[in-house]
């Protein structure tokens, strides 16, 4: 997978994954979700890439699971508000 490709699908899955979670979609299953969104994103990019699937699942996994430690992170650094 290109790097640029990867590094731009990250946001993309945590605006995915914050749509979807707006949706009802709570708790460990936005987990589920980034994964499985991530996974079904690079299985296309596969279908027009000269990639393996087997890459295209292995890539999904990690940018799922990069995209839902960076959903992770910025909650927990975002400022609350303090009344």
């Amino acid at each position: 997978m290109d790097p640029l490709v990867t590094v731009l699908s990250v946001p993309a899955i945590v605006a995915i994954v914050t749509v979807i979670k707006s949706l009802g979609v709570a708790g460990k299953y936005s987990l589920v979700a980034a994964i499985a969104v991530a996974v079904v994103l690079n299985v296309i990019n596969y279908e027009f890439a000269a990639n393996g699937l087997y890459e295209a699942v292995i890539n999904g996994l990690l940018v799922g699971l990069s995209a839902a430690g960076v959903y992770d992170v910025a909650k927990t650094a975002a400022p609350t508000a303090t009344e």
